[in-house]
Parts: structure tokens; C-alpha cells; sequence
């Protein structure tokens, strides 16, 4: 009989999986994956549906988180979920990632981490929402707990020297199997990333290796960040698949390409091609994050790479004092080195001596 109810979460550090029926949960299993929730999750569903021995033909419905949090997180429990919802033709159910860390009969703080020193926060209180979703700064959350001491707090916290309630995630998205979460068009289930509040520079920037679905948002930053390029799509395709020492990363924001880094590694040296950040989101950081990106993939190689180095026009102070500030220091210049006849200033830095 189809009356079991599958469980999923991936948000955050841990993944949770768990199978319910008649409201209550039968078995469930719940570790740290940071990064590695794809590995386990289809394998732990197998595993609890033989403890209970079921299959997923018994399922009635799939309740799953939808975020906010990690960004490839997100999708495991999504992607995995919807797939079995539409498999087996039963309805899917979506929960806030804060939400479901709530204790049902107390004003709850939800909370994790959201790294650089924010968290994702939201109350609920038995009724509903207090405070809906949002990204807070970590100072800013401390002060709220301080002004509502009477509020639980719910999460993993140690990230703020805090203890909260944890573990409630698989039995509050049993509870959240009801009309007002579930979704009539599986198809239309996404992921909920939190808008960014860029007055305040609250906003979550992930940093990954670029995609081919990236190109046509590279190609239009690259021509409004540079007047004169010779850089087009094939040329950054080619550095993307085929260039055997080329590393691409992508900056990702709400779900979009904000910057991109492009650059090689030989031997003992890398060389930065290009580097650029859509206009409006410039002086944001993301410019930091895409470099410490390339040194970090410097670090990691094999044989030691002691020198990351790069051209740059000698008309663009702003990228000289952006360089400058990294530890870039003016070796020559390079003259008539672009095609236009402009001269190119050449920068290096030292990795070994910082």
C-alpha cells in the first residue's frame, strides 16, 4: 500500500533522509556530508527502504527542503526528490531549509552558516512565520537573540559559540506534508536562493568551474569590461574543454554568472588571461574570491607553482591598484603590446614569499 513518505534534506552540512507514515517517522539517518551528499543520498534511500522492506513504489509523496542554503546542496534533495516524485506520478512537497529546523510548539530562531561571517536566518513560531527568510550578518544575529531571549534556537551554531536544537529537519518536513507545501507541477519545482541585499553587501557568491551554459554571460562581461578584447566565445570554450592547462572558474550570485576568472598553470608558473566582474556588482568582493580561487588552485598542484602573473593596460588604473593591493608588483612594461598599440604594464607575484 502506497502510504510511506519520503524525507529528504541537503541545505546545509548534513544529509538527511528519512521514511514516514501516518505522520510519524520510521527510520531515518542523519550525518555530516559536507559536499558529498550526491554520493549517499539515492544509496541511503535504498538502504531505509530495505530496513522497512519497501520500495519506492510505496511511496505516497516526497517532502523535501528547497533552500535557502549551500548552493549545490540544494539541488541534490531537489533533483533527487523530483525525480522520484515524477517517476512515480505522487505529489511533491517544498520546505524553507529554515523552516524545517523549527521547534513546532515554541518562537523559534532558524539558523546556519552562510560563511563570511552571515547566517541564514528566519522565525517561525507555532503559528507561522515571525521573520521570514533572510540573510543576516552574524553581529546582527546576535543582537536579535539578545532582544528575544525567550526564542529557541534551532541549528547547528557553533559556528557563533551557540548550542540550538538540531535534528528536526526530517520529522518537520513530515509535518509539512499538507496542501500548503505541496506543489501541483513538479516541473516547476526550483531552488529558493535569497535575493541579495547589495546595500548592505549581503549576498552569497560561489565560486565553481565554469560551465558551457556560462559562455554567453562571460562573452557579454568580457566586452563591457574590456574596449578592446580578442577574446570571443570559441576562444573561451576552448580554454573551458580543450586547453590542457587552462583552469576556468565562473562567479555565481542568485543563481547567475557575475565574473569569471580565466587562466593557465605550467610548470612552476600561472599566468592570468583575464579576470572581470560585471559592472554592478564590482567592488563587492567577488574580485577577491574569483583570485583566491586561482591561488588556491595554484597551492594544490603537485609540482610547487612559485609565480602567478599578468598584463594589464597601462591605462586601467583601477585594475593596477586592484592587483597592487594582492601582493602584484610591477616588473616591466611591455610596450605596444596590445593591438592597438597600447602598452601592457607586467605584474608578478612571489608565491612562495606571499
Amino acid at each position: 500500500m502506497k502510504d510511506y513518505v519520503l524525507c529528504l534534506d541537503s541545505s546545509d552540512r548534513y544529509l538527511s533522509v528519512g521514511i514516514g507514515r501516518d505522520g510519524a517517522l520510521l527510520t531515518s539517518i542523519r550525518y555530516e556530508a559536507w559536499q558529498k551528499q550526491s554520493e549517499f543520498m539515492v544509496e541511503e534511500i535504498s538502504s531505509l527502504c530495505q530496513n522497512l522492506g519497501i520500495n519506492p513504489h510505496d511511496f505516497k509523496g516526497v517532502s523535501i527542503s528547497k533552500g535557502p542554503g549551500s548552493y549545490t546542496g540544494i539541488r541534490i534533495a531537489l533533483t533527487v526528490g523530483k525525480v522520484i516524485a515524477f517517476s512515480l506520478q505522487i505529489p511533491l512537497y517544498l520546505s524553507s531549509s529554515l523552516e524545517v529546523l523549527r521547534n513546532l510548539e515554541k518562537p523559534s530562531i532558524c539558523l546556519f552558516n552562510a560563511r563570511s561571517k552571515r547566517s541564514y536566518f528566519a522565525v517561525y513560531g507555532p503559528e507561522g512565520v515571525k521573520e521570514k527568510d533572510t540573510i543576516l550578518t552574524n553581529e546582527e544575529v546576535l543582537s536579535y537573540i539578545a532582544s528575544h531571549p525567550d526564542y529557541v534556537l534551532c541549528g547547528d551554531l557553533a559556528y557563533l559559540g551557540l548550542k540550538g536544537e538540531e535534528g528536526n529537519e526530517l520529522n518537520n518536513l513530515l509535518h509539512n506534508v499538507d496542501e500548503e507545501h505541496r506543489i501541483d507541477n513538479v516541473h516547476k519545482a526550483r531552488p529558493v536562493y535569497l535575493k541579495d541585499d547589495y546595500d548592505k553587501d549581503h549576498f552569497n557568491t560561489v565560486i565553481r568551474k565554469a560551465m558551457i551554459a556560462d559562455l554567453d554571460a562571460i562573452e557579454e562581461i568580457s566586452n563591457s569590461s574590456f574596449v578592446h578584447t580578442s577574446y570571443k566565445k570559441k576562444d573561451f570554450l576552448y580554454d573551458m574543454q580543450e586547453n590542457p592547462v587552462g583552469y576556468f572558474l565562473s562567479a555565481i550570485v542568485d543563481d547567475k554568472v557575475v565574473g569569471f576568472i580565466d587562466f593557465f598553470i605550467t610548470f612552476n608558473s600561472a599566468t592570468i588571461a583575464l579576470i572581470a566582474v560585471k559592472e554592478e556588482y564590482r567592488g563587492k568582493g567577488i574580485g577577491n574570491l574569483l583570485l583566491g580561487a586561482a591561488l588556491r588552485e595554484c597551492e594544490a598542484q603537485l609540482e610547487p607553482v612559485e609565480f602567478l602573473t599578468l598584463e594589464v593596460r597601462k591605462s586601467n588604473l583601477n585594475a593596477q591598484k586592484f592587483y597592487k593591493k594582492h601582493k602584484f608588483e610591477l616588473v616591466t612594461t611591455k610596450k605596444s603590446y596590445y593591438e592597438d598599440g597600447e602598452d601592457a604594464l607586467y605584474f608578478v607575484r612571489s608565491l612562495i614569499h606571499g
